[in-house]
């Protein structure tokens, strides 16, 4: 179970309080529209021949409460108690789940519109629950651990968790939750009206972070900026040194993605297998550029150790970055290096890092000089708990800070756009360091997740453009545009999720009918309609 810190966020109920370390998927909204309208989400102004077009929702705005008791549910997985010494709830208990445990309820909706779905829930020990509606997940509750020293047994108090921005049909609705981690006590859910996404979260700066960017680079950001929230770009991971899912995806739909994302991890390594397709994921990615395509990296680090891995246990930031300005190790040249290693002043490991950096470095300058703009997303998913740059959020954040000064201070790099991948914003490096924030969600559904891309707005940062970075299936596209939840792309993983061992297109997670609706929408960019 992943150690949740916590973060403070108002909801509109009671004055309760939501303390979770991942970023909720509800931020309450900064005015309260109680207003009855209706209205019809249109599709904009485009003019694509033979592609299909995007469909109609109505959603009709109505005020809607009502609060179900958790015991009036069906319970799988799980238990009802009751009794004084389990602390104060409401109605005649609560339900207990245990992981894989699920409760389901019916919701009357009053009419088709979006919705909040609070939980009044607990944990002893920390839970992740996903909650699903139309055989979908839309969201995701992270219930944090009850600190024993603070509270006595009976004030063990439920607070609440929402998941905001859920469009709920009209009549009965049948809606679920399941515990994907840990264990839950649930009193009650409530639901009540809500809205959309807002229009306002697309408005996001359009400055490039790096210090000296190229005018590619700042015209590429422009670009970027001005699509947001209009139109999606098609994005695909492949495979390293191949463009197998990309060509497999062109067979199917006759369309290119628009961004080709590769994988900077064997640049690193030193042995001939792994340098061979280094050169060659370079050599494509030119190559995809040469073609019209936009180029995107992902870096996962190997360890700059003997173990070269990338788990948590591979590698050890602790103590690395202490009494250190990262910022001066980052402009450190190799006299100084060696200088500083000569008299124990620079731990190997520390070395190891910056070695490691420079690789990367002579890999990024061949597209600096030639003016090709890189969509890059070093150390991802650091709150995972996957990684062993993400053992720790503040080591991570100077981490960052040591990739970002020694790529753009210390080479001078000009062509990056930079990507934070991440769900807490412990791990948040700063608005001075990211472009971009994205999203990883394998959760087996085409919803928009809308929930999520309306908190992340909200979050205390300014605000950025967001992404998703990796996905098992494609979201659809009608239900993104419904929600005004526009990621400006979405990357499905490379691999079995989107071809087989031989390179051909597998139905697992997106099937071809999904696949050619994606690439042939009116509202999605492909290569050959880029800019």
């Amino acid at each position: 179970m992943e150690k949740y810190a916590k973060i403070l966020i108002a909801l509109l109920l009671a004055g309760a309080v939501c303390a979770c370390s991942r970023i909720p998927s509800y931020i309450p909204p900064d005015t309260d529209d109680s207003s009855e309208s209706s209205e019809s989400v249109s599709v904009p102004d485009v003019i694509k021949p033979n592609e299909f077009l995007t469909s109609e929702y109505t959603v009709t705005k109505t005020d809607y409460t009502a609060k179900l008791n958790a015991e009036g549910g069906v319970v799988s997985g799980g238990e009802i108690l009751e009794g004084e010494d389990n602390g104060i709830f409401d109605g005649k208990g609560f339900v207990r789940l245990n992981k894989g445990g699920s409760l389901s309820h019916i919701v009357t909706a009053s009419a088709p519109q979006h919705y909040r779905v609070i939980i009044a829930a607990r944990s002893e020990s920390g839970a992740v629950v996903s909650l699903q509606y139309s055989g979908m997940t839309q969201g995701t509750y992270y219930i944090p651990p009850y600190d024993s020293s603070e509270f006595k047994r009976g004030d063990y108090d439920f607070k609440y968790y929402g998941v905001d921005n859920v469009y709920l049909a009209a009549g009965s609705n049948s809606i679920g939750f399941t515990v994907e981690d840990g264990s839950v006590d649930i009193d009650y859910l409530f639901v009540e009206s809500s809205d959309k996404v807002k229009d306002s979260q697309y408005t996001v700066g359009n400055a490039v972070v790096d210090p000296n960017p190229s005018l590619t680079t700042v015209d590429f950001m422009l670009y970027l900026t001005e699509l947001y929230g209009k139109r999606v770009l098609t994005a695909q991971n492949v495979t390293i040194g191949t463009n197998a899912e990309i060509d497999a995806i062109f067979k199917e739909t006759g369309r290119y993605p628009a961004i080709r994302v590769g994988e900077l991890a064997m640049t690193v390594l030193t042995d001939e297998e792994s340098t061979k397709r280094a050169e060659k994921e370079i050599e494509l990615a030119e190559q995809w550029s040469k073609d019209g395509g936009i180029c995107a990296f992902t870096w996962h680090w190997y360890s700059p150790n003997s173990l070269h891995g990338t788990a948590p246990k591979d590698f050890n930031l602790k103590g690395l970055f202490d009494n250190q300005n990262v910022s001066d190790m980052a402009a450190l040249g190799e006299n100084e290096i060696a200088a500083l290693k000569e008299n124990g002043y620079i731990d190997d490991n520390l070395i190891g890092l910056i070695n490691a950096i420079d690789k990367i470095a002579e890999q990024l300058k061949k597209f600096d000089k030639q003016d090709i703009p890189i969509i890059f997303e070093p150390i991802p998913d650091a709150d995972s708990g996957l990684y062993w740059w993400g053992n720790d959020a503040e080591t991570y954040k100077q981490l960052w800070t040591l990739v970002f000064d020694r790529l753009c201070v210390y080479h001078g790099l000009k062509n990056l756009i930079w990507v934070w991948n991440g769900s807490s914003i412990e791990y948040y490096p700063g608005n001075r360091y990211v472009d971009i924030i994205g999203q990883s969600f394998y959760e087996k559904s085409k919803a928009s997740f809308a929930g999520r891309f309306s908190a992340l707005g909200n979050m205390d940062t300014a605000r950025k453009i967001q992404t998703v970075t990796a996905c098992d299936m494609l979201p659809n596209i009608d239900f993104m545009y419904r929600d005004n939840a526009m990621w400006l792309w979405a990357a499905v993983g490379n691999g079995e999720f989107i071809i087989n061992e031989n390179g051909a297109l597998v139905e697992t997670y997106n099937n071809r009918s999904s696949l050619n609706y994606f690439y042939n929408h009116e509202l999605t960019i492909t290569r050959d309609e880029l800019k």
